[in-house]
């Protein structure tokens, strides 16, 4: 059976070849020019032309670059794409153009001749797109989807889209070649210059994306549109091209997609997760209902069943409640959609793959929490929970200052398993400005980031060497010396810590019951042996390893 699988962000098993192929192929014309090249003026309108008299067969995207003199303003609107595609094909002077991704040469010399032949050969594989705005008119949603009818043996494929305005008219020139009007102006590439790699595909596999962008130098929404190809990046060979269009139609009535997931950890000592999950439909059928299998390390842990609304090409956040387990050293849980409406997907099973660790531990009590504040301080805010008790034991946040570094230092005196947060109120994380956040013990950096929407959150356990003996014997450790095999022997579940003379931690395990120790591999001499149990209570052992 096929599936959809994904490592956080989402990979399609999909296939290519190039052989038997059935399908019209349009042709992906690029163009370089610029305001200030006088021969761009006098090429454009014949390959304008040549471009408007194909629209059944070519689509063509303009990038506008930074010489022979500086100063095109829609280079000044996205100069980095534009960099990247001048790098990509070798492009040294305008105007000129990369036809079929192998033609390069002159704009003056493309004819249609050359169209004619280029649309002349048969492709591989279908791909169809679309696109929408939101309700707020600022940002643009393109779908692109593609479906092989026999096999593209390549490895080196990529997808590219690029939104483009169509018509761009300024009321003087904005440059010193006396231009006004410009065509098919390259506005943003997604999710990038480089595109989206593809694998090689066999007929009747699929590919389906989703991509976003918020409008930036637009100066007429409604001239807006996106389109697509699918390229060989070493051959440079195009495969495919397409545009978007109102009449799209999906290759699936029932087809989704896990496009992410948040509100996970990194590292897990609590046992519980509760994650969201981001669902794109890309079937023609509204999505009423899903069934979402969720197993943890092979084995079953729950499913979810969801009720809402997910119009073709929309997206919904679907939250899979409290997850409680017992993890191990290191753990992978999948979120599976089983049914979508009641019943299978018609491509494939979505398979979303979920990677947590168990915690980091320290013994320093110690702690430094650094925020770098983003454009919109006063919306972080953080704290510190003990998960066996719930208990806020510190906080902070909100900032007044933009782009300032934040420093807190504090202690925490007490074992046990904490989980820091930090909150952004504007839904945006740190990304702006280069904000960024890091929680240290000690020399040891116990989590960190930037990238993130409302909050995120990460584990770690503490250790502390120096605590009072239990109340009762919970616990007996033997045998004692050892040749390098410790028997913990407790119906206690917790943390075990070994620490050298030096103070130093050279071993830290998750216990559960009954537990074998291993400690071979460790210089002989005399260790610290530290039992902490799931409510912080504490003993220690002085152990002897011969």
């Amino acid at each position: 059976m096929k599936k959809f699988l994904s490592l956080l962000s989402l990979s399609l098993l999909i296939g290519l070849g190039v052989v038997n192929a059935q399908n019209q192929r349009t042709v992906v014309l690029e163009c370089f020019t610029s305001t200030t090249c006088g021969p761009c003026a006098a090429a454009n309108p014949a390959l304008d032309n040549i471009i408007n008299n194909n629209t059944d067969k070519l689509i063509a995207i303009k990038y506008h670059v930074n010489w022979p003199s500086a100063g095109d303003p829609m280079n000044l609107h996205n100069p980095g794409d534009v960099s990247s595609k001048v790098s990509f094909y070798g492009i040294n002077a305008v105007p000129y153009s990369v036809g079929d991704g192998t033609w390069i040469g002159n704009s003056s010399n493309v004819s249609q001749n050359m169209v004619d032949q280029w649309a002349a050969v048969e492709s591989p594989i279908e791909m169809r797109m679309t696109h929408y705005f939101n309700a707020a008119q600022d940002t643009m949603f393109v779908v692109v989807m593609g479906k092989a009818t026999s096999a593209i043996n390549s490895n080196n494929l990529r997808l590219n889209i690029s939104v483009i305005e169509k018509t761009m008219e300024y009321a003087s020139a904005p440059g010193s070649n006396g231009e006004r009007i410009f065509h098919n102006v390259m506005k943003k590439l997604l999710p990038g210059a480089a595109g989206t790699s593809i694998a090689a595909m066999e007929a009747g596999d699929y590919f389906a994306y989703k991509y976003s962008w918020a409008l930036a130098n637009v100066m007429n929404i409604s001239e807006l549109t996106a389109v697509a190809w699918l390229q060989d990046s070493s051959t440079k060979q195009m495969i495919q091209g397409c545009k978007s269009s109102e009449d799209y139609q999906p290759f699936y009535e029932k087809q989704s997609k896990i496009a992410g997931i948040d509100h996970t950890k990194k590292h897990i000592c609590s046992g519980n997760v509760a994650p969201d999950i981001f669902v794109d439909n890309f079937g023609s059928e509204t999505i009423n209902s899903l069934t979402i299998n969720i197993k943890l390390n092979g084995e079953d842990l729950t499913q979810v069943a969801w009720e809402g609304n997910i119009p073709f090409g929309r997206q919904a956040k679907i939250s899979l409640g409290d997850l409680g387990f017992s993890a191990d050293e290191a753990n992978e849980m999948l979120i599976e959609i089983a049914a979508i409406n009641g019943t299978p997907d018609d491509y494939a099973v979505s398979v979303y793959s979920y990677l947590f660790n168990e915690p980091v531990s320290v013994t320093n009590t110690s702690f430094k929490l650094q925020v770098r504040t983003d454009d919109d301080p006063q919306s972080i805010t953080w704290d510190i929970v003990n998960t066996t008790t719930g208990d806020v034991v510190i906080s902070g946040g909100p900032y007044e200052e933009a782009n300032k570094i934040y420093t807190t230092n504090f202690t925490i005196e007490t074992s046990g398993c904490y989980m820091f947060t930090i909150y952004d109120a504007g839904g945006n994380g740190l990304s702006g400005a280069n904000g960024v956040y890091a929680l240290k013990s000690g020399n040891t950096t116990l989590t960190s980031g930037s990238q993130f929407n409302d909050k995120e959150s990460d584990e770690f356990s503490l250790l502390i060497a120096d605590i009072a003996e239990y109340a009762e014997n919970k616990a007996i450790v033997y045998p004692n010396p050892t040749q390098g095999m410790l028997t913990i022997d407790t119906e206690e579940c917790g943390y075990v810590g070994l620490y050298n003379m030096a103070g130093q931690m050279v071993l830290t395990q998750k216990i559960e019951g009954k537990t074998v120790l291993n400690i071979s591999g460790f210089e002989k001499g005399t260790y610290l042996l530290v039992l902490t149990d799931e409510n912080g209570n504490g003993s220690r052992q002085v152990i002897v390893l011969q």
